[in-house]
């Protein structure tokens, strides 16, 4: 693309450098997501001159770049000039993407900063949204990160190994990483101000740390005062908060849908869904039947809360089982599933059909037809939609529990089953779910691990609002347990 064509492009992008607000397009809501103070935070302190933010398409990364780059004209004072914004999803660029981010990178530093950025005073801020669509994008921001030392890039893209693998060994060092995921229930909470904002996460940082003391000390005591407490203080509140985890049950947590009704929330998670599917995973990894994807995500979710058995997933869908080995793999990098493998208790023993979970609860409802409020009063369709919805938030707790190094968990089958087990040097927790009262069903699978394990206690997540411990098993209402996570 010639200097003027770019250049009138980057303008589009950037309204600011004419004295304009960041554009409604760009910054799309005025509600700022936890991760937004998270991030906001790291760019302002990290010594790495690069972070990235990987997640799922429409899961708000574009909006998170608008609100930063509001935030810094707005709040930090930095001039408009010393801010570039350039997305490779526009149409121009992704017809011929090679080279674009430094030809814009120096576009931007002829026409609008005016000097070298060397002779700038202060630091300039350089936002690349779904960079992975741009050629060698790591080996440009190396170079300019290497050649001046006060440009912080933030970059976004919407494929995990992509975004890993380029950056590589590329910028070891250098890189700052993040990752963002659809919204939480207690985001849920926190936008429709049933609780203020400082309180919801200062409750679940509560309960979070007096779990991480009942594993520490072996004894589920402080975990169980602080949900007592919890739940007595927010007695009042109950019936909302109920409304709004049913809601999230079938909305799921993508920001598209937050104010929409159930019904038209459909065409929503459908259209992005198909988008994701059709569109992007297909032209990245070269599919040349991306309705068999769809198929086998489709398969995935009717078989929620299942062991999944691939050959039975390829016959189903008539694929070879190396094509739908592959499928796996890149609805895994998109972050549309959860992988759940056999619990064995040991690195070096493996063994067992795997379960698999759609990452996001509204779209296990788009593709299986029960995205509906009538859903609410089926105990049949509400066991896996539960339970897809415990296993999301479950990763995040282990995410949290294991200082942020990962977000595996497995489930438990050997004299009866356990949904989940969080599993690191210090804890091991298994987690039981179930829809209906907890406390009037069979445990024995629970039961058994506590027993042969030797953990010191279980949690049985139940969608009746019952909050009980017995026997080394703690029960904890839906609505609590989101809180924990």
């Amino acid at each position: 693309m010639d200097e003027a064509n770019l250049l009138a492009l980057l303008n589009r992008m950037n309204l600011w450098w004419g004295g304009e607000e960041v554009q409604e397009s760009l910054k799309k809501a005025e509600h700022h997501r936890r991760d937004f103070y998270k991030i906001r935070e790291r760019l302002m302190t990290s010594s790495r001159p690069i972070m990235t933010i990987r997640g799922p398409r429409q899961v708000g990364k574009t909006t998170l770049c608008g609100q930063l780059i509001e935030s810094l004209l707005t709040e930090d004072h930095i001039p408009s000039d010393r801010i570039l914004y350039l997305t490779i999803e526009n149409s121009a660029i992704l017809s011929n993407p090679e080279g674009v981010i430094e030809e814009a990178i120096e576009t931007f530093k002829t026409n609008i900063l005016q000097k070298d950025f060397r002779d700038v005073d202060g630091t300039v801020y350089i936002f690349i949204d779904e960079v992975q669509k741009t050629p060698n994008w790591a080996d440009t921001l190396k170079y300019y990160t290497d050649t001046y030392s006060n440009l912080q890039f933030v970059a976004t893209g919407s494929i995990s190994t992509l975004i890993k693998s380029d950056a590589g060994d590329t910028l070891i060092g250098r890189m700052d990483e993040r990752v963002m995921m659809p919204m939480k229930f207690i985001e849920y909470v926190r936008y429709e101000s049933v609780i203020d904002e400082e309180t919801v996460y200062d409750e679940s940082t509560e309960l979070r740390s007096k779990l991480e003391e009942s594993v520490k000390e072996g004894d589920s005591a402080p975990l169980r005062g602080a949900l007592s407490r919890f739940f007595g203080v927010y007695e009042n509140k109950k019936p909302q908060l109920l409304r709004l985890k049913d809601e999230y049950l079938l909305k799921g947590g993508y920001p598209s849908v937050l104010n929409e009704s159930v019904p038209n929330s459909y065409p929503v998670l459908d259209t992005d869904l198909r988008n994701t599917v059709t569109g992007d995973l297909a032209n990245v990894f070269q599919v040349e039947t991306p309705e068999k994807v769809l198929r086998v995500l489709s398969l995935l979710a009717a078989s929620t809360g299942s062991k999944v058995s691939k050959s039975s997933i390829a016959e189903a869908a008539d694929l070879s089982r190396q094509t739908v080995d592959a499928y796996l793999e890149h609805l895994d990098e998109f972050y549309l599933i959860n992988r759940c493998p056999k619990y064995s208790g040991s690195e070096y023993s493996s063994g067992g059909l795997p379960k698999i979970y759609l990452q996001d609860v509204g779209v296990y409802n788009a593709l299986n037809g029960t995205l509906a409020e009538s859903t609410l009063e089926n105990p049949e369709a509400m066991g896996p939609i539960f339970e897809t919805a415990v296993c999301d938030h479950t990763r995040r707790l282990q995410f949290y529990l294991s200082n942020a190094q990962n977000a595996d968990i497995s489930y438990y089958d050997s004299g009866g089953e356990v949904d989940f087990v969080l599993d690191g040097n210090e804890y091991l927790i298994p987690i039981e779910v179930k829809n209906g009262d907890s406390t009037s069903q069979s445990l024995r699978g629970l039961k058994r691990f506590l027993e042969e394990r030797n953990a010191e206690f279980g949690i049985c997540v139940n969608n009746s609002d019952v909050l009980d411990n017995e026997d080394g098993i703690i029960h904890i209402p839906a609505w609590m347990y989101f809180f924990l996570c």
